[in-house]
């Protein structure tokens, strides 16, 4: 190791030496043998939330992630924290009041990780004019959608002119759309609110561990549950008070391994997204457009140099362990967006891709996920044990208060929830009023001025990742450093977006950005050879058929190799 590179190691273990998440091997020890109060088993946003709840309320905590925090369906959303507009169509008006509600706690709490979100309903011409009946009926649910507590975000929703309309997405087929309505949600990186709220758990003392799998649970014996928890090659007990199942997707298939019965029945919804570089369609806000062939919409969301469309809403019976892009997909997107274009999206356009899967509720009604409950259960399957399913990004504290007050009024624990008004980890005051270029402190918040420290130590770490992207090879060094990224998939993926939204891209150089990020932090030649072999092999999973044309790597490494 060199000077520089000796210099760049030092300010970078000053830089990350108060932050919760930097040192996996402390919460580790903690964790191995432990005895807690609460063990979430479970680290998307579901179970980030109880967590931080739990020890907001003075209870012990601990919560293990059988793969990267954010790694399910909690990185794989549309990345809205919105109201449910859509939802007053079928009459539910109180998720909506609730979500509405849910909204404004987040907008208050982290102003660093959302942003409000203009998102435009095009009116289209039907024998050369607009529907007079429609329109009302969409300016009145749009005026019911204000009442129900959208007026918390400040701006009303407005008509918009065919001018307008094609200001805001100069790439639509205007001769076929007469005109439009503007309303606004808010918006957030999914992952990096997971990682913010974790953060907060483990600043007021929450032991949280990823890459960490619950193998076993033993039946209650005398008030007291405990957790086989397999991590690092090694197993390990960990006993609690309460055991909360907050594996999302994986909820039926949980209590089954712990021979635990629950009548209640999942239907994983499967949503995909495309993304094509921002150039295609130009949209400087949300665009929602319908499918011709559903009643469904696609949406269009800019994010900075990419677009992203989508969702797919499909119950195909699907591996939810390996959710992939598939060509139904694609076609299913692309048929969508394209009527509406003028000049039509192809497949070679599509950059990345990623799918997830809802964990729905099924009521046994209605095959069509679409018509499927938004709303979440808490219930109690055994003794001192409880599983939390459904539920969407947007309400997900509301979630957790939920779950721990049944986990307080088992344990006889009298202690009020505060997360309603509990900032959230990188808070920034000011964070809501950045403009549009302040990339790093609508990430970081009050971070971001390490992570630009960090980036001018050495010329390399300000260089971007890709071509196409911004994300600095900074980020990714502050995630694998300070945000307990254990391998570079966890770094590409959820801490900085960059294999999300440039996956084939990064595909493509995998092996150089592996080699200049391993430089960075010290890695040899075997963790780098390993480490291109994980991402070669995770990338070509999750784009599944974006990745066919792209050549595979000139030599693989064995299974000792994988970090």
């Amino acid at each position: 190791m060199n000077t520089v590179e000796q210099q760049v190691t030092a300010e970078l273990d000053r830089l990350a030496a108060d932050e919760p998440l930097s040192c996996r091997a402390r919460h580790l020890a903690r964790l191995s043998g432990g005895r807690f109060d609460v063990l979430v088993i479970g680290g998307g946003i579901t179970g980030a939330g109880i967590a931080l709840d739990a020890v907001a309320r003075g209870l012990s905590v601990a919560l293990v992630e059988a793969g990267d925090f954010a790694s399910g369906t909690s990185s794989r959303s549309s990345k809205m924290i919105h109201g449910g507009f859509r939802y007053l169509q079928t009459g539910d008006v109180a998720l909506v009041r609730e979500s509405l509600r849910e909204r404004h706690a987040l907008q208050r709490n982290a102003p660093h990780l959302v942003r409000v979100m203009p998102f435009m309903i095009p009116l289209f011409l039907k024998g050369g004019v607009i529907n007079p009946k429609l329109s009302r009926a969409l300016g009145g649910a749009l005026w019911s959608y204000q009442l129900a507590g959208a007026w918390r975000l400040g701006r009303r929703h407005r008509r918009l002119s065919h001018d307008e309309v094609a200001r805001h997405m100069p790439s639509l087929d205007m001769a076929r759309i007469g005109a439009g309505y503007m309303f606004h949600d808010l918006r957030a990186d999914d992952a990096r609110l997971v990682l913010a709220v974790l953060a907060s758990a483990a600043t007021r003392g929450a032991c949280v561990v990823n890459h960490a799998r619950c193998v076993g649970l033993s039946d209650c014996r005398k008030g007291i549950r405990t957790a086989r928890i397999a991590v690092d090659g090694e197993e390990t007990d960990v006993s609690a008070r309460m055991v909360v199942n907050a594996t999302g997707v994986w909820a039926q298939k949980f209590l089954e391994a712990v021979s635990v019965h629950s009548p209640r029945k999942l239907a994983p919804a499967k949503g995909t997204h495309i993304v094509v570089p921002h150039a295609l369609v130009r949209n400087d806000v949300a665009v929602s457009l319908p499918v011709a062939s559903d009643r469904r919409t696609v949406s269009v969301v800019d994010e900075g140099p990419f677009a992203y469309i989508g969702s797919t809403e499909t119950t195909d019976p699907a591996d939810v362990d390996k959710p992939s892009v598939t060509e139904n997909d694609i076609s299913y997107i692309l048929d969508g967006i394209n009527r509406h274009l003028v000049r039509p999206v192809t497949p070679s356009d599509i950059i990345s891709g990623w799918a997830g899967f809802r964990p729905l509720i099924a009521d046994g009604k209605s095959a069509r996920s679409s018509d499927l409950s938004r709303r979440h259960s808490i219930e109690q399957e055994a003794d001192r044990l409880i599983t939390v399913t459904g539920g969407k990004l947007t309400t997900y504290r509301e979630m957790a208060e939920g779950t721990v007050d049944v986990i307080c009024q088992v344990l006889d624990h009298k202690a009020r929830c505060t997360t309603r008004k509990l900032r959230l980890h990188g808070y920034h005051a000011g964070a809501s009023h950045l403009a549009r270029g302040e990339r790093l402190d609508k990430r970081y918040g009050d971070r971001a001025a390490a992570v630009q420290r960090l980036s001018r130590l050495a010329p390399e770490l300000g260089t971007t990742i890709t071509p196409n992207g911004d994300t600095t090879l900074a980020e990714a060094v502050w995630g694998l450093r300070a945000e307990m990224a254990t391998t570079l998939v966890d770094a590409l993926f959820r801490r900085t977006r960059i294999a999300t939204f440039d996956g084939r891209a990064v595909l493509a150089d995998a092996a150089g950005i592996a080699m200049r990020v391993g430089r960075a932090v010290g890695w040899g030649a075997n963790r780098i050879g390993a480490e291109i072999a994980l991402l070669d092999s995770t990338l070509r999973q999750e784009l599944g058929v974006l990745a066919l044309d792209l050549p595979q790597p000139p030599h693989t490494h064995s299974r000792e190799d994988t970090p």
